[in-house]
């Protein structure tokens, strides 16, 4: 229970005279009684006063690691967002890899069964030397730099030469700097490594008979003819080869 402080009398007054010495005499005989209740009370109030001082502080102090723990948590929850997003970006990267792994192996096969670098176009296409595209299929190894080689389907005549300028997804770009001497527009391509069909050779010509040699007729290569052996350089040849 709370301290509480007695009533006090009735104190003395000058108006009445007649009651003055009485209630003078209760009033401070009263007096001791009063100080030690007041005192009491003030003790009982300062103590609470400490209480809810020290009961504030412990709040404060509360709400501080309240708030540091909440702070903390944030950040436990920012570092699992991040290791949850770097998780993706490696799960990425893994399948990124995954997916290059499969396309430098499709490119090893087709390499090895010979059809990475050819393929077939249905683009449109006019027979002539500068900037040409060719929609081709996808997966193929072609690379900048690397000689092309795109003739007319069933039409060998018809032909043009350049560089590959790029290869991306299904389009091959090409720097054509020659082309065959027939020229036309055409929608049917085969395409590959390659530059200009050589000029066949002229071989062996034909005839000769027993003891004539093949010789240079001129100073143009596989310029040759059959003709007598004036010297015996055949019997000279086989004794040498012998």
């Amino acid at each position: 229970m709370p301290a509480q402080i007695t009533a006090l009398p009735t104190p003395p007054s000058t108006s009445d005279p007649t009651n003055f010495n009485t209630r003078a005499d209760a009033f401070l005989g009263q007096m001791p009684t009063f100080v030690t209740e007041a005192n009491a009370l003030a003790g009982e109030v300062y103590g609470l006063a400490v209480q809810v001082t020290q009961d504030k502080a412990t709040a404060v102090g509360a709400a501080s690691t309240a708030t540091a723990k909440a702070a903390l948590a944030a950040d436990q929850v920012t570092l699992a967002a991040g290791q949850v997003t770097l998780a993706g970006v490696q799960a990425g990267v893994a399948t990124t890899k995954a997916s290059d792994a499969a396309a430098i192996l499709t490119q090893v096969q087709n390499v090895a069964a010979g059809i990475s670098f050819s393929t077939k176009s249905v683009s449109s296409n006019t027979i002539g030397t500068g900037p040409k595209t060719w929609t081709v299929d996808a997966g193929e190894s072609f690379v900048e730099g690397m000689p092309i080689y795109v003739v007319a389907h069933g039409d060998p005549t018809r032909f043009m030469v350049g560089v590959c300028t790029g290869y991306a997804g299904t389009i091959l770009s090409v720097a054509v700097t020659q082309i065959s001497s027939a020229g036309g527009t055409l929608s049917n391509w085969d395409i590959s490594i390659g530059g200009v069909p050589g000029v066949p050779g002229a071989g062996f010509p034909s005839g000769g008979v027993a003891g004539q040699f093949l010789r240079k007729r001129s100073g143009v290569d596989f310029d040759t003819e059959w003709a007598v052996d004036p010297a015996s350089y055949l019997f000279l040849w086989q004794q040498q080869g012998a």
